[in-house]
C-alpha cells in the first residue's frame, strides 16, 4: 500500500482593495442583485451551469444551479450589513485545492457621491497548497470581472 503525501493544514489570508467609480447604492445592487450578468463564463465550477444565484440573507447562498437540483454551492451568507458587507463562509472541495474552509468578507463603502471604495478579505484554512491562484482567482473574478462590468455599464436612468 503506497502512501500519499502528507498535505499539512495551513492558513492564508487574500487582501484586494478596489475602487469603483460608480455610486455605493448603485456598486451593492449590482453585485448582490446582478451577479448573473458579472460573473464570468470562466469561473462555473460544474459541467452544465445554467445560471449562479445568490440569495443575500443570512443563511443565504451562492451557488450554481446546474437545473434539476444539481449544482454547486460556493458559499453561504453567515453575516449581512447591507448595503455596506457580507460574510460567507464555503467549503473548498479536493478537486478545487482543498479540503479548506474559506471566509469570505466584502465591504463597500462611499467614497464621495460618485466612487466606492470595495474591500475582500479571504481567510481561508485546511489542504492549501500553492495559495497564489486562489489571490489570482479574486483578482480576476473581482477587478477583471465585478470592477470592469459595473464601470461599463451605463448610468441606469430612474423612471419619473
Amino acid at each position: 500500500m503506497s502512501k500519499k503525501p502528507h498535505t499539512p493544514i495551513t492558513s492564508a489570508t487574500h487582501r484586494l482593495s478596489l475602487e469603483i467609480a460608480k455610486p455605493h447604492a448603485a456598486v451593492w445592487k449590482a453585485f448582490t442583485g446582478d451577479i448573473h450578468s458579472w460573473w464570468p463564463k470562466d469561473f462555473y465550477a460544474t459541467e452544465s451551469p445554467q445560471r449562479i444565484v445568490f440569495e443575500v440573507k443570512p443563511g443565504g447562498r451562492l451557488y450554481e444551479d446546474s437545473g434539476n437540483g444539481n449544482g454547486l454551492v460556493w458559499y453561504h451568507v453567515i453575516a449581512l450589513d447591507a448595503p455596506n458587507s457580507i460574510t460567507m463562509s464555503g467549503f473548498i472541495a479536493p478537486p478545487f485545492g482543498g479540503p479548506a474552509t474559506s471566509l469570505l468578507n466584502v465591504s463597500f463603502s462611499a467614497r464621495g457621491k460618485s466612487a466606492t471604495a470595495m474591500e475582500v478579505t479571504d481567510s481561508t484554512f485546511g489542504c492549501l497548497g500553492d495559495t497564489s491562484a486562489t489571490a489570482e482567482g479574486w483578482r480576476l473574478l473581482f477587478k477583471d470581472g465585478f470592477k470592469s462590468w459595473i464601470e461599463r455599464r451605463p448610468k441606469v436612468q430612474s423612471k419619473n
